[in-house]
């Protein structure tokens, strides 16, 4: 059985009163918008939510996945003035001015309502009072009415008969909600600035959240006394054109094999390397990344072909069809040729392989990265808190779910992911992130890494992909 949501839980209930008293508090907002910006269209944004209850922590992340995507939709107009409202009692609200046709924007913005996988719940505004086409409707612009979120007939009809009950509208919302984030979520066929910009966040959240034991963050240099946070930094930013190249590339291609897919990013790869080291005076800060989120973006722009919206399991398949040649046809044979031949020593993947029979990311990878659905995003998505916190919740979760090369490497044997389970406990018992004693406990638990050397490189790449993925879909 899927999880189920309840995006109306720990929102607070709003008087009719107060409903009104916003709508003059907007209608005030944007005369003064139209006042100020006499040439230009204002464009109010909220959402259209059924009962007492206007705002919650899903409410928000409904708000912010279609307020970012409505904002990469005016990217070809100038956007003169932005302001968010995400925490009003009654409800987000955003307000754009922007340099464009009335008209012309008009139509994008229903546009948007109708195409965004919960564009039914956005209610869009546009105004400009110079404009001759100032009151055109939706059916003047050559759209249909607003549909019914249970039924699908004509909202205002159903509205006006009264056909369902705040019950049924409310678990409609409840499943537009599940269907986008929950159940199996919908990526956005972004951009390729879009996903250069999300995959540079996301590298740069890593390496700011703090604290993460036994890993660079600005508190501390962890167990690398050979970097900081400013290396990661700079690796960061000289990656940022090898994303774009990575999604390039699963965009354009056309093979029958998708294992040709992850042999056409390699050399990017290798070059990626290049740039990092260059940027670092030789320190390996991403080389983890550069492989995983490589091949996740290549496998994210073959996805989104043509446009599409691709849903996360369909992302990860096509990860797993890329490498999965990874194990039989690379791992092993490398293992049994060095093991025979003698010439070279073992990397440290190749090594546990032989000694411990653990896959480390190449099975990570062949399986699809399935810790991002079943833990990343999820708890990415349940947290509450500052993004610190909720970072910091979701590496915790991330550091349980997997066997860390990295850390397996540093302790010698596989043996510490017992004690790792131990520490993410009672991590969760003193109430995660969200509280004093568990902050305070990360900071003890980092000074026990940096004493026997211990890193979860691992979970630190797995947190880069959970951060572009959550930027990606509205999370972050």
């Amino acid at each position: 059985m899927s999880e189920r949501v309840d995006v109306f839980k720990n929102g607070r209930a709003v008087s009719l009163e107060a409903v009104l008293e916003n709508r003059e508090w907007r209608v005030a907002k944007q005369e003064k918008l139209e006042a100020t910006f006499k040439e230009e269209t204002v464009v109010a944004v909220k959402l259209n939510m059924p009962g007492a209850i206007k705002n919650s922590p899903a409410i928000q992340q409904l708000f912010q996945a279609g307020w970012q995507l409505f904002l990469a939709e005016l990217s070809t107009w100038e956007i003169r003035h932005l302001e968010v409202f995400s925490k009003r009692p009654t409800g987000p609200e955003g307000f754009l001015v922007v340099t464009g046709d009335l008209t012309a924007i008009k139509k994008k913005a229903i546009a948007f309502e109708e195409q965004f996988f919960m564009g039914r719940l956005f209610d869009i505004d546009t105004m400009a009072k110079t404009a001759p086409d100032y009151q055109l409707s939706r059916r003047e612009l050559g759209f249909a009415p607003r549909t019914c979120l249970v039924c699908d007939d004509d909202a205002k009809a159903c509205a006006k008969a009264r056909r369902h009950d705040l019950a049924a509208v409310q678990e409609a919302v409840n499943r537009i909600y599940e269907e986008y984030f929950v159940i199996d979520p919908v990526i956005p066929a972004w951009n390729e600035e879009m996903v250069k910009k999300a995959a540079t966040f996301a590298c740069l959240a890593e390496a700011v959240t703090a604290p993460k034991p036994g890993l660079v963050d600005p508190l501390s240099t962890g167990a690398h006394a050979d970097m900081d946070v400013y290396d990661f930094i700079d690796s960061s930013l000289a990656l940022e054109n090898y994303f774009g190249l990575c999604l390039d590339a699963g965009r354009h291609f056309r093979g029958s094999q998708l294992s040709h897919l992850l042999t056409a990013i390699r050399p990017s790869g290798r070059r990626a390397e290049e740039l990092m080291y260059l940027a670092t005076n030789g320190v390996n800060t991403h080389k983890g990344t550069i492989f995983t989120l490589g091949i996740l973006i290549a496998a994210y722009g073959y996805a989104s072909r043509n446009q599409q919206s691709p849903s996360l399991s369909f992302v990860q398949s096509v990860v797993s069809q890329m490498t999965s040649q990874l194990l039989d046809d690379e791992l092993a044979k490398t293992v049994a040729q060095a093991d025979s031949q003698g010439n070279r020593a073992l990397t440290a993947g190749e090594q546990q392989y032989r000694d411990f029979q653990l896959t480390g990311v190449r099975g990570e990878v062949v399986n699809g990265l399935q810790p991002l659905a079943t833990v990343g995003l999820k708890t990415l998505r349940e947290s509450r808190g500052s993004r610190n916190e909720r970072l910091l919740n979701t590496f915790m979760a991330l550091s349980g779910s997997i066997v860390d090369s990295t850390l397996v490497k540093r302790a010698g044997d596989p043996k510490v992911t017992a004690e790792l389970a131990d520490w993410v406990a009672q991590f969760n018992r003193l109430g995660g992130a969200n509280t004093e004693a568990g902050m305070r406990y990360l900071k003890e638990l980092d000074q026990t890494f940096v004493a026997r050397n211990l890193s979860m490189g691992g979970a630190a790449d797995y947190l880069v992909l959970t951060a572009f993925l959550g930027r990606l879909t509205g999370l972050l």
